[in-house]
């Protein structure tokens, strides 16, 4: 007969808690992050300087403090040979939206968008400075992880739209096909997931899929008035393993 030890009880109950027990907040305050959005795919020719300089964000101290940087994979160019598995139609979407709504000129790639404005600085080759950021102080943005539950808390009042997006860092691809092929692409910021919702002071994500919680490095929250695409207050930090 096997005899229950303290030690062996105790290990019968870690193996038996559930995955939404694992728990993780951040917290920000004061001016709120320059939120850089890329339109990129692994399908386009002119979108691996573009995910380069993106990825030199993660080496900066400010990360996540001063700057949240976060990569759409678009899918229509995937049409050229190559399936970009991290492209997403919901994603060129947005994209298409962006110019619906006259946020950009055009629906294209690389395309950038800072603060909620077109940003065409990246195809300045001498100077790629991103635009200064207008942000006033703002009160706490909380974010709390439960397992694959995000809850956002705002310490103000009235309604915004909550973004959260899980993003996966240090993702390389060999493109055997389309405009890149034989080449070995190297990704940072992808937007495995991104969820949307309207309301006052709190917000409640539940990611309905657990794989690409396992999949996700780090996690970006910001919130916007409605009829704005401007970040009011963000979030956004490491997602431990």
């Amino acid at each position: 007969m096997l005899r229950i030890t303290p030690f062996l009880l105790a290990a019968k109950i870690l193996v038996a808690l559930p995955f939404s027990t694992v728990a993780q907040t951040w917290e920000h305050q004061g001016k709120p992050a320059q939120v850089i959005e890329l339109f990129t795919s692994e399908g386009c020719s002119s979108c691996p300087p573009a995910d380069q300089y993106l990825s030199e964000f993660q080496d900066k101290p400010t990360l996540w403090q001063e700057y949240i940087a976060v990569a759409y994979h678009v899918d229509y160019w995937n049409y050229l040979g190559w399936e970009d598995k991290f492209a997403s139609a919901s994603f060129s979407q947005k994209q298409r939206l962006y110019k619906a709504y006259g946020v950009t000129s055009g629906v294209y790639t690389p395309g950038f968008i800072v603060d909620g404005s077109e940003w065409r600085g990246y195809f300045n080759w001498l100077e790629r400075s991103l635009p200064e950021s207008a942000g006033n102080e703002r009160p706490l943005l909380e974010l709390e992880k439960q397992g694959d539950e995000y809850s956002i808390h705002y310490e103000k009042r009235g309604e915004y739209i909550a973004h959260i997006t899980l993003l996966a860092m240090d993702e390389v691809t060999e493109v055997k096909a389309g405009e890149n092929k034989g080449k070995l692409l190297e990704h940072d910021f992808v937007v495995l997931y991104e969820g949307n919702m309207k309301a006052s002071s709190d917000w409640h994500f539940t990611i309905p899929e657990r794989q690409l919680i396992a999949k996700a490095d780090a996690v970006a929250v910001w919130l916007t008035k409605p009829g704005s695409f401007k970040p009011e207050q963000t979030v956004a930090g490491w997602i431990k393993p």
